[in-house]
Formats: structure tokens, C-alpha cells, sequence
């Protein structure tokens, strides 16, 4: 057998082997949404998807299944997170790429990979000793808050926003800076005027990926955010996310019951939004 031959049979072996995991990967993805389908199927057919969605009672046993206390609660405290966290991961990121020099940016790109490898129940350990009891004497309320579960989540996530904010400056071509500063614009209208707009995409795309986080973290929000599960848009009342539902009744409700079905439709909700997001990044990607 002649070395091409050999070459050729290791490239078929990897490609056979590459496929192989890429369809394992696919199977294990369709069955989980299989799974969640099947188990959420009959509480959708009998109560009906609309009802479900856009029911503001909580209380399964009494065969009340309405999930909009934990979709806004969601959304709130994911809005609130990206809001304190934007400011802060770009300001990180503009110090990291356009004001340190030598060894500076990589320290802090190290700095801030450590912070986002910090087990998330660390963050929620923090939340509880720190931000409750300061949110608890500044409202006069219980503490224990959708603002508490805000806050707790903006600090997780910022450090993964500011890393990739930060390759995402790094990435617009030096020269283009260049050129800008020899045409007389200072540091900041080149920052403002060229490489913000020219990262935009990146910048857009990073942003998606906190997003994300935010919206699948569990365990530091299930600490401090209260698990009230009565709709009130009331940032320093307790309140309660998709996840922490699923995580406080998943113990609760056996399989086959109708508060698992309903636990099953909330978990679809959140693939549905991580689909929804990928969308959203394609078309941004694809946009001229």
C-alpha cells in the first residue's frame, strides 16, 4: 500500500469518525426536544398553548398552569443583568484594547477568564451575603428580589461580555485606527466613529452570548431572587425565572403529572428563546 493510499484511508477513518460524533450530537439534540414534546403534548392539548402562555396563576394542583409570572420575571431580570453589565463590559474592554500596552491586555483578558470560569453558586454565595442585605436596607423590603437576582447576574456575566467585547475592538484592523488618527481625529472619534461601528457585528454577536447566559443561569438566581411565583413586575419583590421554576418543582411533581408537563412547556419556552437568539445572529451576521 503506497503512502497516498494510507493518507487516504486515515482521511475517510477521521471523516467516518467526525460524522459519527456530529450525528450522535444531532440524535442526543432531537431527543431531548423529542422528549420535552412528548411530555408537554398533553397538558398543551387539554389546557390549551395560549391559556398556558399568557396564564397569570400558578398553582398545578389546583390546575392552574399559567407561566407568565416566570416568563417576565425572565425577561426582567435578564434585562435588568445586560443593562448593568454593558456599560461596565464595554468600558472593561476599551481599557483592555485601546489603553494598555505590553502585557496588560492579556493579564486582563486572564483576570477576567478566571472570573467567568467562577462556579456560579459562588456568585449566588455572594448575593446572599452582599447584595440581599444591602437591597433589603435600601427598598425596606424582603431583599430577596428580582433587583438582587439582577444584580448577582450582571456580575456573572459581565466578565465573559468584557473578554469578548474586547476581541471584538481587537479585531478592526490597526491600520484603519491608524489612518484615522493621521487624518486628525483624536482617540476618542476614532473609538466612537470607526472601530465601534466597524465592530458592530462582533460587539451585536457578544452581546447575544450574554444574553444567553443570562437567560439559562439557575442556581446564583434561584439564591437570592425569592421564588415567589405571583406575577408582579415589581423589581424589589420577590419573583421567581423559567429556570428557578423548573429547578424548585422539578423534585416536586413525578413524572406523568400534569405540574412535570407544565415544567416540561417551560423548558421548551427556553430552547425556544436560545433558537430564537441563534436566528437572530444569523440574520445580524448576514446583514450588510
Amino acid at each position: 500500500m503506497t503512502a497516498h493510499s494510507r493518507r487516504l484511508r486515515t482521511d475517510r477513518r477521521q471523516q467516518v469518525l467526525l460524522g459519527a460524533a456530529a450525528g450522535l450530537y444531532a440524535a442526543v439534540g432531537l431527543g431531548v426536544l423529542l422528549m420535552l414534546l412528548v411530555s408537554s403534548g398533553p397538558l398543551l392539548l387539554r389546557v390549551g398553548v395560549w391559556q398556558a402562555l399568557l396564564g397569570v396563576h400558578w398553582n398545578p394542583l389546583a390546575g392552574q398552569f399559567g407561566l407568565v409570572p416566570f416568563m417576565s420575571g425572565t425577561l426582567l431580570v435578564t434585562a435588568l443583568a445586560i443593562l448593568l453589565a454593558l456599560p461596565l463590559a464595554m468600558a472593561l474592554a476599551v481599557v483592555g484594547a485601546r489603553v494598555l500596552r505590553g502585557t496588560g491586555p492579556s493579564l486582563m483578558t486572564r483576570g477576567l477568564t478566571v472570573l467567568a470560569a467562577v462556579p456560579s453558586v459562588i456568585y449566588g454565595w455572594w448575593g446572599l451575603t452582599t447584595v440581599v442585605p444591602v437591597v433589603r436596607r435600601w427598598s425596606g423590603g424582603p431583599g430577596f428580589s428580582l433587583a438582587s437576582a439582577g444584580i448577582v447576574l450582571a456580575l456573572m456575566i459581565l466578565p465573559t461580555l468584557a473578554v469578548l467585547f474586547q476581541d471584538a475592538l481587537t479585531r478592526v484592523p490597526p491600520t484603519w485606527q491608524e489612518g484615522s488618527l493621521a487624518l486628525g481625529a483624536t482617540d476618542d472619534q476614532t473609538l466612537v466613529r470607526l472601530i465601534w461601528p466597524a465592530a458592530r457585528a462582533n460587539l451585536f454577536r457578544a452581546m447575544l452570548v450574554a444574553v444567553a447566559r443570562a437567560l439559562g443561569e439557575t442556581m446564583a438566581v434561584q439564591m437570592v431572587i425569592g421564588g415567589q411565583t405571583i406575577w408582579q413586575l415589581n423589581l424589589l419583590r420577590p419573583g421567581a425565572t423559567l429556570t428557578t421554576q423548573i429547578l424548585t418543582d422539578l423534585a416536586v411533581f413525578p413524572p406523568g403529572t400534569a405540574g412535570y408537563r407544565a415544567l416540561a412547556v417551560m423548558a421548551l419556552l427556553l430552547m425556544a428563546g436560545m433558537y430564537m437568539l441563534v436566528r437572530i445572529s444569523e440574520r445580524w451576521e448576514r446583514t450588510p
